[in-house]
């Protein structure tokens, strides 16, 4: 069975940097500690490990690197 998944990857030889689908990195527009909707939150107890691409609006999973949803409309925290 082919995984037809989407993952974001890491730059060669960072595994602390990540390359997003639509070439986002930390030093472009970033990654942001986000809920399951997307929407960035505070990295507190019961974060669920997630970020969202602040580019793209893809939500990935921090340690499987795997895209696991989409939020166009992502709201930043102020």
């Amino acid at each position: 069975m082919i995984d037809t998944k989407e993952h974001i990857t890491h730059e060669p030889g960072n595994n602390e940097a990540w390359v997003c689908l639509c070439r986002n990195r930390p030093e472009s527009d970033g990654f942001f500690p986000c809920n399951k909707e997307g929407n960035e939150m505070e990295p507190v107890e019961g974060w669920g490990n997630l970020y969202v691409c602040a580019r793209c609006r893809r939500i990935i999973d921090q340690f499987t690197l795997e895209v696991v949803g989409h939020n166009p409309n992502f709201k930043r925290l102020d």
